[in-house]
């Protein structure tokens, strides 16, 4: 199947606009954006008020979300909303790895990045379109349609070992209206290689808090190797899928 012969999205969700009260792809954009002004804003407002450094925040923001009870869950709850602004994936799953090491991380990571996948399925297949259009689009998920509506598990898992990308596809997924079952345990699994091989990273990133000296901080050697070896063979099995 050629891009050009790709199945377009069915008349009921390319061409459905948003109802009365539903925001638009644009709106949430703006929602987005509107965020991240405040959570830098806030951040900055911390620094000048406290007299800290950047770093003594940033210390202080881990010191939190390691030893406070409820910080798990707020670090998943970030997880979760992760995809309203835009916010970088691999990044917040080396830090689980760094705050909660590999066994613990990883619980914390598989459920904010599943919650994170079911609110953005959720949000496409409320829009349809307004954010269908822009994971279309993309030339890694082009001709995939009709296969996601017959073999929903199998490409899903496929498109995850292949790192295609992940919110594209979460968003693709919504609007398509696949079966929410099959899609987040395909979602699940074939995320796991690129999972650990974060968190392993980010666990082996030493004290953070030496940024303030000017130093950086010591990696765990065999941690730090575990996790390239996984990357390698991730690359690998994900060359394979893609021939």
């Amino acid at each position: 199947m050629t891009d050009a012969d790709a199945p377009a999205l069915p008349p009921t969700v390319a061409s459905r606009p948003p109802a009365s009260g539903r925001p638009s792809a644009r709106a949430l954009r703006w929602i987005a954006a509107a965020a991240w002004v405040t959570l830098l804003g806030g951040y900055a407002a911390t620094v000048v008020a406290t007299g800290r450094t950047p770093i003594d925040v940033l210390a202080a923001l881990v010191t939190f979300l390691v030893e406070h009870p409820v910080g798990p869950a707020l670090f998943v709850l970030a997880y979760v909303l992760r995809p309203l602004v835009a916010f970088s994936a691999a990044v917040l799953t080396i830090g689980a790895g760094h705050l909660y090491g590999p066994g613990w991380g990883l619980l914390v990571v598989v459920l904010g990045a599943n919650g994170g996948a079911l609110l953005a399925y959720g949000l496409a297949r409320w829009l349809g379109a307004g954010v269908a259009g822009a994971a279309l689009g993309h030339p890694r998920l082009r001709g995939v349609t009709a296969r996601l509506r017959t073999r929903t598990f199998e490409t899903v898992l496929t498109l995850r070992f292949v790192f295609a990308p992940y919110d594209a596809v979460n968003y693709l997924a919504g609007a398509l209206r696949l079966r929410p079952g099959p899609f987040l345990l395909a979602t699940a699994l074939g995320s796991l290689p690129g999972t650990l091989t974060f968190l392993l990273f980010g666990a082996s990133i030493g004290d953070l808090s030496v940024l303030g000296d000017g130093r950086w901080p010591s990696l765990e050697p065999w941690t730090l190797a575990a996790s390239a070896a996984l990357f390698v063979a991730s690359l690998a099995v994900a060359r394979a899928l893609r021939r």
